[in-house]
């Protein structure tokens, strides 16, 4: 399976990545053998990127992760952590909390460095300690050795360019959710504006949070229930029409943008892993009919925010 590279990096990424809040049961119980068991399979098939973060399940997520790449060489995979954030309403983006978070997601993931450090939904930060104190941070952190790339997670995609007009830090990565999928695509009005400014793009929730499915959404998503049922029984519907499952589209349609380096894809099991697998092998096959029929009942929420 073929890589990207991650911007001017030299960081070379799988079409998709996993994401792994799952590992914090954030999307309910992962058994830990499962758990390594995904790790395993995702290295043995270069999908060699994985991102965590103190947030998930209150650091549990680092921690098993931390546990399930113990049996890897370190030169085999990518790992991106975050700070800033540690739990729905607790955000502290000051530089002392920053310094000593990564020191403990270190210790918890069992690692001298992470690849990719960010900051953590900034748009929960003010934004002159974002710009003044976490960005200069990050850069101390990076010049000291234990992080090689830095960057932050957005969701307002018009946050992510004027953080990145008023940085007097150089910006290596973005991570943007819910951004750039079948749903929404706002994420397209700044790739060349990134392009320009030599940013890699890491996109996530290509299933936004799990809306594109024929399954109902978790208690905390964002989308209100007339949106989030309408698609479910959209979706349903065309399941039983026509046999496909939305999320495989879903899944699909991310892979053709070129300027895209990676999406995350939160795992929860084997199959899950080994469905995404199939998807970049091309062993699985779309209709463009289908793909028709998908845009035209999404159509209605398109580019609808979540906030």
């Amino acid at each position: 399976m073929s890589k990207k590279q991650l911007g001017k990096t030299d960081i070379m990424l799988s079409q998709f990545a996993i994401g792994t809040a799952t590992f914090g049961n954030v999307y309910g119980k992962m058994q830990k053998n499962v758990m390594n068991e995904v790790v395993d399979m995702a290295i043995k098939n270069n999908l060699n990127y994985f991102d965590t973060s103190p947030y998930y399940g209150k650091t549990l997520s680092e921690i098993n992760l931390g546990d399930a790449l113990q049996n890897h060489d370190r030169n085999t995979f990518i790992v991106s952590t975050k700070v800033g954030r540690y739990g729905d309403d607790i955000f502290d983006f000051s530089a002392s909390t920053i310094l000593t978070s990564l020191d403990d997601s270190l210790k918890r993931l069992k690692l001298d460095y992470v690849d990719i450090l960010l900051l953590h939904d900034i748009e929960y930060g003010n934004i002159d300690v974002i710009l003044n104190e976490a960005l200069p941070a990050l850069q101390k952190i990076k010049n000291s050795g234990k992080a090689r790339y830095i960057g932050f997670s957005c969701y307002p995609v018009d946050l992510i360019k004027k953080v990145i007009e008023k940085s007097h830090i150089k910006i290596d990565v973005i991570l943007s959710y819910a951004h750039y999928c079948m749903l929404n695509n706002k994420l397209d009005n700044i790739i060349p504006f990134l392009k320009d400014h030599d940013v890699g793009i890491i996109n996530a929730s290509p299933l936004c949070m799990g809306l594109l499915s024929t399954n109902p959404v978790t208690e905390w998503h964002p989308a209100p229930f007339s949106m989030s049922s309408y698609i479910q029984h959209q979706s349903l519907l065309l399941q039983m029409r026509t046999k496909v499952k939305i999320e495989n589209y879903a899944l699909n349609y991310v892979l053709y943008n070129s300027n895209i380096s990676t999406t995350l894809v939160g795992i929860r099991t084997l199959d899950e892993l080994k469905n995404i697998i199939a998807i970049l092998k091309k062993d699985v096959t779309f209709n463009e009919d289908i793909y028709v029929d998908i845009f035209n009942f999404l159509d209605k929420y398109h580019n609808v925010e979540l906030e």
